[in-house]
């Protein structure tokens, strides 16, 4: 299986914060967030991994490289308008099977997230598999409903009252690609439009709950992220 990762923010809040390292690069625990990914996609099997960073960002692509993981790591270098945007460039080298997606700022637990592969590994009628915690900590969740299945139901404005808000960690199928091309070529412009867009389309989408999970976007969010990575919650 193949595996992307969406590395091309600037990481502004973190910047505006006093961390002008570039968002890919700024230490976990001691450990890059990309490192972190990385390090999680090998252990759960990948075979190979995309990996996407801005123009203003190749040092992270050298980083990626410099680390001589067992696996091949093929960098775009690319400046996109969204992670949606992001995708979009990853697909060429994402070929014509299901693969997993993730963002580069989340950190999740590393049981749960061998847990999550082996869940999309062994239900391969899943076309869209989706990461959910209840730990809220963002300005801008976007909620997610389930039902007793783990069936996704809703996104966004419909699923206001769950109290679920999704992670930057994904399963895909080859078909969202298709909707994904129209989603640009309208105009579309985040992900979680996109991903809208595909339980719109009837596209099988199953949730898998994590305990916790953190999204590092402000540099208050480094000590939450810490104690994850140290003692899992």
């Amino acid at each position: 299986m193949k595996a992307g990762i969406i590395a091309a923010g600037d990481g502004s809040r973190l910047a505006a914060g006093g961390i002008p390292v570039p968002k890919p690069l700024v230490r976990v625990a001691g450990v890059p967030l990309l490192e972190h990914t990385l390090r999680a996609l090998v252990a759960a099997g990948v075979e190979e991994i995309a990996l996407i960073v801005n123009e203003r960002m190749a040092e992270v692509a050298r980083f990626a490289e410099e680390l001589r993981l067992p696996v091949p790591v093929r960098s775009v270098i690319r400046t996109t308008a969204s992670s949606m945007h992001s995708l979009y460039h990853l697909r060429g080298l994402l070929g014509d099977a299901r693969f997993l997606l993730c963002t580069v700022d989340s950190i999740v637990i590393a049981e749960e997230f061998q847990g999550f592969v082996d869940t999309f590994v062994g239900h391969p009628e899943l076309e869209l598999l989706l990461s959910y915690t209840d730990f809220v900590d963002d300005e801008k969740p976007l909620y997610i409903g389930v039902d007793e299945q783990q069936q996704v139901v809703s996104l966004g404005a419909e699923a206001a009252g769950s109290p679920f808000v999704t992670v930057g960690l994904y399963g895909m199928s080859p078909r969202v690609f298709a909707v994904l091309e129209r989603a640009v070529q309208e105009g579309r412009e985040r992900l979680r439009t996109f991903l809208g867009m595909l339980l719109e389309e009837g596209v099988a989408a199953r949730g898998f709950r994590l305990s916790k999970a953190v999204d590092v976007d402000r540099p208050e969010d480094l000590a939450v992220a810490e104690e994850l990575v140290r003692v899992g919650r």
